[in-house]
């Protein structure tokens, strides 16, 4: 199964999916205890199915490009920019501020907040260069972050050696390592978003219960009546 056009439009939108709570209105003094208006339930929220985690071939390795935003990035993959929920749910994103890229002005913009043109060339930290051995045996991975002056020693061919081979990383590098690591992400592959919008009406639909009105709207508790 792949992902229709015909399935596009504002249907597929974050909020259309969400059900609705019967909430007491508290329009003005005058409104009577029994009016109630009908509000999206943003509280309800869905969570990617584990046996949809684990299965890694239903999704691609995607690399965010640039500025691109979540509805840029649904409307290339799946040709629907109402799909940017499914971007950000599928990769368990709640707050697109801070789990999000930054774009090159508001990353321009936070560093210039946060620091100043001095600090953001001071060391941060040291990070490991890779070492091998005569043999290409690693001894020491890149990337592991270590004091200042830290060196390995090993035995190559029968000879002790020591190397000390480390970078430092300024505050500068330090932030656009943080931003950049979030720009890989996991992309559902477009023939399962149908099975993942299903999925998502289902889990989106009320059970039975006190506040039960329908599968898509519930009665909430009505604070200005008072139970004798």
């Amino acid at each position: 199964m792949t992902y229709s056009s015909s399935n596009k439009g504002p249907k597929n939108t974050y909020f259309r999916q969400l059900p609705n709570l019967d909430y007491p209105s508290l329009a003005n003094d005058r409104t009577s205890v029994y009016d109630y208006i009908q509000v999206k339930n943003i509280f309800k929220r869905a969570v990617l199915r584990e046996d949809v985690i684990d299965s890694y071939f239903q999704f691609n390795k995607y690399l965010i490009q640039g500025d691109d935003r979540p509805d840029n990035v649904a409307s290339k993959v799946y040709g629907d920019a109402n799909l940017d929920w499914v971007v950000l749910t599928t990769n368990n994103i709640i707050n697109v501020r801070d789990e999000w890229p930054m774009s090159q002005n508001d990353i321009q913009n936070y560093l210039t907040n946060k620091y100043t043109s001095e600090e953001l060339a001071y060391i941060h930290h040291y990070e490991t260069l890779q070492i091998v051995d005569s043999y290409q045996r690693l001894i020491q991975p890149k990337g592991l972050i270590v004091e200042e002056g830290h060196s390995v020693t090993f035995v190559d061919r029968g000879v002790s050696k020591t190397e000390s081979k480390t970078k430092s990383i300024s505050y500068l590098e330090y932030e656009l390592d943080l931003n950049d690591a979030k720009r890989e992400i996991n992309i559902l592959q477009p023939q399962y978003v149908e099975i993942y919008l299903r999925d998502m009406t289902n889990i989106m639909e009320y059970k039975k219960s006190e506040q039960f009105i329908s599968r898509s709207l519930k009665k909430t508790e009505n604070p200005r009546i008072i139970s004798p």
